[in-house]
């Protein structure tokens, strides 16, 4: 994680070489047509650059800076058949999984201008089956690079909050109505199995560890945690409930919540200072952990979620600061018609999803990002 002062001549020339790169380099690639002609340090430089560019712009919701090309996948390829570093070889995958990932946002947004739903779900499909292709021919255990192993479950989790005329994380999905209960059922049972396989990642990682994952690693964590709770008190309504009672239990966000606290808080060491990042992060999911048992504590047993009509009368959501808006809490009906809550908190058009991953969850109860 990155901790100290910001002001470090390696983030100034990050920043520099982010800013030249579009007038020293060609989309068309280098001379010889993008065949890999620079230095191994160069190019692992330019993979975690498009990496973390790429990563940051989709989780955060922000415009894209970096953009791929395939000189990227040739430097990767080239770098894992000189195996200099035992990590290479994870190269040529990740840059793969990163462009079905940015795959995915492009046919929300194609779908919103175009309004093409079956255009959207055979583009899903697609992408689908590519990353099942990936982890049935992997040439080394999946579970062998963890920030491989996130970008997995991320691409499994965008696949399956995803809609037409939505969002990439599927947060207008809290806020609009289910034609059929199936559908409904549908969303919970793929979102939660892939929002606790990325929180798998953090739970079985090796004690002393943690250290070795970056931001971006702590990020996606931060996103399948806040969509996680989420989700479980929506399954834990009405007449769904009965049917997802295996998924709850899978999840456990009580126990889960509490493991991933009791971790954080002693993963800086007893020497460690106050200000250490892991305490912060601990705080945050303890503050998560609250909020979630104080919603579960006063949520009944037959309180229901709406259903609603076709995606394709879906608004197009930016989210807001209204703390009211999603209380999940509230006794909701299941039956076809609009969502009977406050909807203030997506009408803000300055605030994205990036308020929602690192925003506390008091003030905002369905955001997914970090202040801007």
């Amino acid at each position: 994680m990155v901790e100290g002062d910001f002001c470090q001549l390696d983030l100034l020339q990050g920043l520099l070489i982010n800013l030249a790169w579009p007038k020293l380099w060609s989309v068309e690639g280098g001379k010889d047509k993008n065949k890999p002609d620079w230095g191994s340090d160069e190019m692992r430089a330019l993979a975690g650059t498009y990496y973390l560019s790429s990563s940051s712009s989709i989780i955060l919701q922000k415009t894209r800076q970096f953009f791929y090309t395939p000189y990227i996948t040739a430097c990767c390829e080239q770098l894992a058949s000189w195996n200099e570093y035992p990590t290479d070889k994870y190269l040529p995958y990740m840059i793969t999984v990163q462009t079905l990932i940015e795959g995915v946002e492009d046919l929300v947004n194609n779908t919103v201008s175009t309004n093409n739903g079956l255009h959207f779900f055979s583009g899903c499909q697609e992408i689908s089956q590519k990353c099942t292709e990936i982890k049935e021919t992997l040439p080394f255990p999946l579970s062998e690079s963890p920030p491989f192993l996130l970008q997995i479950h991320i691409l499994e989790l965008l696949l399956s909050q995803s809609s037409p005329r939505g969002t990439s994380f599927g947060l207008d999905k809290f806020n609009n109505q289910f034609e059929h209960e199936s559908s409904l059922i549908d969303w919970l049972s793929a979102s939660m199995s892939a929002a606790r396989s990325l929180i798998s990642v953090i739970l079985v990682m090796p004690q002393g560890e943690e250290m070795y994952m970056s931001n971006m690693g702590w990020i996606m964590m931060n996103c399948g945690l806040n969509l996680a709770v989420r989700l479980d008190l929506v399954a834990a309504r009405g007449s769904i409930s009965g049917s997802m009672q295996h998924l709850r239990r899978f999840l456990d966000m009580r126990h889960t919540l509490r493991q991933l606290v009791l971790r954080f808080e002693g993963t800086p060491g007893q020497d460690a200072p106050a200000d250490h990042p892991f305490y912060g992060l601990a705080k945050r999911i303890r503050r998560l952990e609250n909020w979630y048992l104080s919603q579960a504590e006063h949520q009944t047993p037959d309180s229901s979620v709406s259903i609603s009509p076709s995606v394709n009368d879906q608004p197009l959501l930016s989210v807001g600061t209204d703390a009211s808006g999603m209380s999940v809490g509230a006794s909701m009906p299941f039956i076809a018609g609009p969502w009977p809550m406050s909807s203030d908190w997506y009408q803000n058009p300055d605030l994205d999803i990036g308020t929602f991953l690192f925003a506390d969850p008091v003030d905002f109860p369905i955001n997914l990002g970090y202040g801007t």
